[in-house]
């Protein structure tokens, strides 16, 4: 059996490759598993009692998933689809496709908390994936899309890429959002699209030459970019990770802390490369630099990224200026780890 690139799904961070067996894999299995932040919990179909999650840990439907305060776990389904549960999180996996039918409809109940969602379409396929509360579903083909439920009933969703329709209980359509919108909603009252920001300050890499750009958060656990040009990452709430052409690459994260951003640039092929890294503040300019190099295949650079902020509040904190590391060799751990499944597109 020979594993392609197009077998691999990015996953999580500072955790080693997982591999599930191929029986459990073609059978009940729907999805695997990542703790990213202690503590989640895992409460499997009909078992009652909890267990400590725990990486590499299978999850069949029925299966609810608990995050405590501080908590924070990605579940990575067979069709490569991610969904990272933040904190004091709980869901449920209604439904999602088994072994080699990964082209059905993944559903997922929201009981309280928020849950962000990178969602793969197939080629040839219109699986979707289907994020609910008792009252709405908030659905998607492709893109980046989160929802919300709050102690207050309030059903809350948003789309970075891709479109996202809403539906109520009675099953008729309220709202469609397009990238960059959100809409709250209560049953029974009528749900109005609106822009969606992620928090006040905005930190963009753009990077165009033979490199794909990663962004590790200041917290360590969670990355959005690419480790390839066709293995996608993006765990981080309300983050924008876009091809932009074959050598053009855009990653945006929420920028309101202090720092150190890791940058990890991965070669893609031999040549010059250009890496701007710039903060927006509610809209306007707040630091623009620029890095230049030479990459090589398949070689890892970095740099760290350190802020200045005013305020302590990571969503309304204003980013003032950053001082960027010189680029060097990555010298640490991977930057992140990938989950492969056997029967995955591309396998042979």
């Amino acid at each position: 059996m020979m594993w392609t690139r197009q077998s691999v799904m990015a996953m999580v961070l500072m955790t080693p490759l997982i591999i599930p067996s191929l029986a459990m894999a073609q059978g009940a299995v729907t999805a695997t598993l990542s703790v990213l932040t202690a503590p989640v919990e895992r409460v499997a179909n009909e078992a009652g009692a909890p267990e400590p999650g725990v990486s590499g840990m299978n999850l069949a439907e029925g299966d609810r998933i608990r995050t405590g305060a501080g908590g924070v776990a990605l579940i990575t389904f067979l069709n490569g689809s991610t969904v990272t549960l933040l904190s004091e999180t709980e869901v449920t996996v209604k439904q999602a496709p088994t072994g080699r039918a990964k082209t059905a409809g993944i559903r997922m109940l929201i009981h309280a908390g928020r849950v962000w969602a990178r969602v793969v379409q197939a080629a040839g396929s219109r699986s979707t994936l289907t994020l609910e509360s008792n009252d709405y579903t908030a659905t998607a083909h492709d893109g980046l899309i989160g929802a919300e439920q709050s102690s207050a009933g309030i059903f809350v969703c948003w789309t970075r890429r891709g479109t996202l329709w809403m539906t109520d209980k009675s099953g008729q359509t309220d709202t469609v959002l397009v990238a960059g919108q959100r809409a709250r909603a209560r049953f029974g009252m009528p749900v109005t699209p609106e822009p969606f920001v992620a928090g006040a300050s905005t930190l963009e890499i753009r990077t165009t030459g033979p490199v794909v750009p990663l962004v590790r958060m200041p917290d360590g656990s969670q990355a959005a970019g690419f480790l390839a040009p066709d293995i996608e990452v993006n765990q981080v709430f309300g983050s924008l990770t876009e091809a932009k052409g074959g050598r053009r690459w855009l990653v945006e994260v929420p920028g309101g802390h202090e720092g150190p951003y890791t940058l990890i640039l991965t070669g893609t092929d031999a040549g010059p490369f250009t890496a701007r890294i710039s903060a927006r503040y509610v809209g306007f300019s707040a630091y623009r630099h620029e890095i230049r190099g030479e990459a090589r295949p398949g070689e890892r650079l970095f740099t760290r990224i350190t802020q200045t902020v005013k305020g302590q509040d990571p969503m309304t904190a204003r980013a003032l200026e950053a001082s960027v590391d010189g680029l060097r060799a990555w010298d640490a751990s991977e930057p992140a780890a990938v989950v492969a499944f056997p029967g995955a597109p591309g396998v042979n």
